[in-house]
């Protein structure tokens, strides 16, 4: 019986979405909160997905691990300042609360 309690951050694309499968079938994973700007493709009775402004980003649930995997691209995001309110300050808020939380961080690339 698992009893790890995980964020997820940035679950849309194919990082997110990846380590979102692996948590989702790790048996030691007892619940997953995702925090994205997108809906994640994947619906399971352990996930609990929020769409959210990281720019106001609302408090994090309870949980013993994060994973950052936000991310765009320049062409995507349209400029370089939507590029790094995503690539830089929504990861970057994002560790602030959880480290303010008392959670563990653990980034992916």
């Amino acid at each position: 019986m698992g009893t790890r309690r995980v964020l997820l951050a940035g679950v849309a694309r194919t990082v997110g979405t990846e380590i979102l499968r692996g948590l989702l079938g790790d048996p030691s994973v007892t619940s997953v909160c995702s925090r994205g700007r997108h809906k994640p493709a994947l619906e399971r009775v352990k996930l609990t997905a929020l769409v959210v402004d990281f720019a106001n980003l609302p408090l994090l649930p309870d949980a013993h691990e994060v994973y950052l995997a936000l991310g765009t691209m320049i062409k995507a995001a349209g400029s370089q300042s939507a590029f790094r309110a995503v690539d830089f300050k929504a990861n970057l808020a994002v560790a602030k609360a959880a480290l303010a939380a008392g959670i563990g961080l653990l980034l992916e690339s």
